[in-house]
Parts: C-alpha cells; sequence; structure tokens
C-alpha cells in the first residue's frame, strides 16, 4: 500500500508510515527531506535503502547526499551509513564529495561513518584520518576506525593495527585481527587461505570439515570489510587446491568465495 502522508498524524505516525515504506512510496518519503522535525528526517535517511530493489536513482543519492549536511547530526550519521555503506557498491564523485566534507563533522559516529564509507572506496582522502585515528596521542581506537583501516588495506596502516589488538570485547577482537590481516603487506595469512582450502577439500571429498569452519568465518569477516579483495584471496585459495579436480570444482561450482568474486559457474563439474 502506497504512503499517504495526507492521513497521517502524529510524528510517531509519520515515521512509522516512512519505516513501512518500500519502492511504491519513494516520491512521498523523498518529499519529506526537508520536514521541520529531524526525527523525521532521520526516519527519511534509515529508510532510503529501503525504497529500491535495485541500484539507487539519481532522486535516492541525491537525497542522502543532501542529509549528509543535515542540521541534526543523528540525520547526518545515518545518511553517510546509507551512503558509504549500504550503497557501498555505488560510487560518484558526488557521493566522495559529500562523505569527505564530513571527516571533520563534530559528531564522532558521522565522522567514523563518513570514514569508513570513503575507505571502503580507497578514496585518498581517507588514509590521513584513518592514520590519525590509530594513532591518538592517548591510545585509544574507535572499533570503526578498525573497519576503515580494514577496508582501506593500506601496508602502511600494519604497525598501528598491531598496537590495538587487545582490550576489545569479543566482537572488537574480530575486527582488530581483521584489521591486522588485512593491511598486512604479506596477505591475509596462511592460516586463514590453508583453512579455506583444507575446508573445500574436506567437503569436496565428502567430509563436513567443521574444524576449519571458524577459517571461513574469519575470511569471511574480512570480505564484509574489504569485498574487493575477494578475487585475490579466491586465488590464493585456488592456487593451493591445484591438482584436487573435486576441490577445485567445490571451489568454482559452490563456494561462496566464487560468488564474491564474481566466478561462480553455474554448472557443477563432472569430476570421477
Amino acid at each position: 500500500m502506497a504512503l499517504r502522508i495526507a492521513t497521517v498524524g502524529t510524528t510517531a505516525d509519520l515515521c512509522d508510515a516512512i519505516g513501512a515504506a518500500g519502492p511504491q512510496d519513494v516520491g512521498a518519503v523523498l518529499a519529506l527531506v526537508g520536514h521541520e522535525s529531524a526525527v523525521v528526517r532521520k526516519a527519511v535517511a534509515v529508510q532510503l535503502p529501503y525504497l529500491t530493489d535495485d541500484e539507487p536513482s539519481a532522486d535516492l543519492l541525491a537525497t542522502a547526499i543532501r542529509l549528509t549536511a543535515d542540521l541534526d547530526p543523528q540525520v547526518r550519521d545515518w545518511a553517510c551509513f546509507t551512503l558509504g555503506q549500504q550503497w557501498q557498491q555505488v560510487d560518484s564523485p558526488e557521493l566522495r564529495r559529500a562523505l569527505a566534507g564530513r571527516l571533520d563533522d563534530i559528531d564522532l559516529d558521522t565522522r567514523h561513518a563518513a570514514l569508513v564509507g570513503l575507505s571502503l572506496r580507497r578514496d585518498p582522502r581517507a588514509l590521513p584520518y584513518v592514520r590519525a585515528e590509530l594513532d591518538r596521542a592517548d591510545g585509544s581506537v574507535h572499533r570503526l576506525a578498525m573497519v576503515a583501516a580494514g577496508a582501506f588495506g593500506d601496508p602502511t596502516l600494519h604497525p598501528l593495527t598491531l598496537r590495538h589488538q587487545s582490550g576489545w570485547d569479543r566482537a572488537g577482537q574480530s575486527v582488530a585481527d581483521c584489521a591486522r590481516r588485512l593491511t598486512d603487506p604479506s596477505g591475509p595469512g596462511d592460516d586463514v587461505l590453508d583453512g579455506v582450502a583444507a575446508l573445500l577439500r574436506l567437503r569436496a571429498h565428502g567430509f563436513n570439515g567443521d574444524a576449519q569452519l571458524a577459517w571461513w568465518g574469519c575470511m569471511t569477516q574480512m570480505l564484509d570489510i574489504a569485498p574487493h579483495r575477494a578475487r585475490e584471496f579466491y586465488d590464493a585459495v585456488r592456487s593451493r587446491l591445484d591438482g584436487d579436480e573435486r576441490a577445485l570444482a567445490e571451489l568454482r561450482t559452490k563456494s561462496a568465495l566464487a560468488v564474491d568474486a564474481g566466478l561462480l559457474e553455474a554448472d557443477l563439474l563432472d569430476v570421477e
């Protein structure tokens, strides 16, 4: 059912209606981008990714870019998150300028959302900010700064990531480990690549490979942070499977790694 702005009563009702909006409601939701209530504008920013089933339209992108400069910090934060991460497959000079314009934002969450978004695109404007975040005088670091370091993947950040490998909760520790691996000039680690190769080999020959699942999880998290590394990881795992045609078939035709690398083969290989 299309969103009917005229029938909405309170601000809470309007936000509920926005939260239920879909692609058929794009026009009605975008018309609220200049609403006097920051709560409503935030609801618009949050809902933008759910207003399309495909690539965001020019109007959706323009709305998100506009909201990155909103007076309210929560609106700016959500707009930067939408542009930077939820639409990370999209890239344009205008999008990058909007994110770069928030790198010095007074709001911490907005700054980090912009930093991660630019780092995912390896925009050079992000690198000095990531370095500064990892090299704070008080030794503190935000989890999203480690995400940005891993997404950017610059080897010069590796020594800085090594300073922040302890003191995290479980989720933060995983991010810290990924940042260390993704900035390592020698690659993500033979332990991960060997572990994933072993998992595929075992599955290809009828075993479950449960003991190797942790390595698959580690690689998956790295690719969540740095999806552009998928082909690199795929090639590294493939080289470890040379000579084992069943395992190579498992990699090429069944693995999520092949999907991430854009190399999944549709037909299963008939391997005796």
